[in-house]
């Protein structure tokens, strides 16, 4: 049974012999919870999780996108993660083995894929993203996974508990993607199919107009494929009022904004109260 510890919750197999730190956000998305997270774009701090781990979040993302960060600015981070109980995901610049690859093995617990159009590409996200036979993603035990790796007697059990701790995301944002979602949530290792809706808003002729009954008509089509296909669905918007209209019909990965506009948003009210 799970137990807590210094460096996150970790499981037992069915022998109680083997540890692997378990990945909170997906446990919780499995058990219909709902999770919650923001995304960073600009802190390079390695303890902006510890940071974040105390506001409360369940879940914080780097964006490798649209913001500068490479390689070497997120090992830090994502090693930090692992010793406090918040949960790390990546989104990567575009689906690419290499970048999926490389996240993985510097320790995120997620991948969360931009412009995820077709049913192929989303096979290629977990061709990528998870061992042998799930996928084809190469053997590699990295540094933090060291300790894990020697308590498994057959290295067949340590890569099948890595697969299952990996959280695949498939970002939704364009009309092409909004048709094929079905099939890309029927694609067993996709675990959530996360809302792009100002691309989507754009692309479908709408652009900031996320509340439009025809942006709706296609956020509620993810959902619903969501929930035929058993994966959860989300957004990532600044819009707390919209987020709540998600979450009231079905959504259960919300991501808020960025950690940028948390401070503008605190700044404000903070400096609003002291000059009344």
């Amino acid at each position: 049974m799970p137990r807590p510890c210094q460096t996150g919750e970790l499981f037992f197999d069915t022998k109680k012999e083997k540890i692997m730190r378990i990945n909170k956000i997906k446990k919780k998305l499995k058990n219909g919870e709902l999770v919650f997270g923001t995304m960073i774009k600009e802190a390079k701090y390695i303890n902006i999780a510890e940071l974040l781990e105390i506001a409360g979040f369940d879940y914080f993302v780097i964006d490798m996108e649209h913001a500068s960060y490479d390689m070497s600015d997120i090992a830090g981070i994502l090693q930090y993660a692992r010793k406090t109980e918040i949960s790390s995901v990546v989104r990567i610049p575009r689906l690419d083995y290499a970048y999926v690859a490389k996240a993985l093995d510097m320790g995120a617990e997620g991948i969360w894929a931009p412009h995820l159009d077709t049913v192929e590409q989303a096979k290629d996200l977990v061709r990528f993203g998870k061992y042998p036979p799930e996928g084809k993603r190469g053997t590699a035990v990295p540094l933090f996974r060291t300790k894990e790796r020697q308590e498994f007697k057959q290295a067949a059990d340590y890569f099948r508990a890595v697969n299952e701790e990996t959280l695949l995301i498939a970002q939704i944002e364009c009309a092409e993607s909004i048709g094929n979602v079905e099939g890309i949530t029927a694609v067993a290792g996709i675990d959530v199919a996360m809302m792009g809706t100002q691309d989507l808003s754009l692309d479908l002729g709408y652009p900031g107009q996320g509340t439009r009954p025809e942006m709706r008509a296609a956020i509620q089509k993810v959902v619903d494929a969501c929930m035929k296909n058993g994966k959860a669905a989300g957004n990532h918007i600044a819009d707390i009022d919209e987020l709540r209209y998600w979450i009231g019909r079905g959504m259960r990965m919300i991501t808020y904004s960025y950690e940028t506009n948390l401070i503008l948003d605190r700044g404000r009210e903070v400096l609003k109260l002291l000059k009344a």
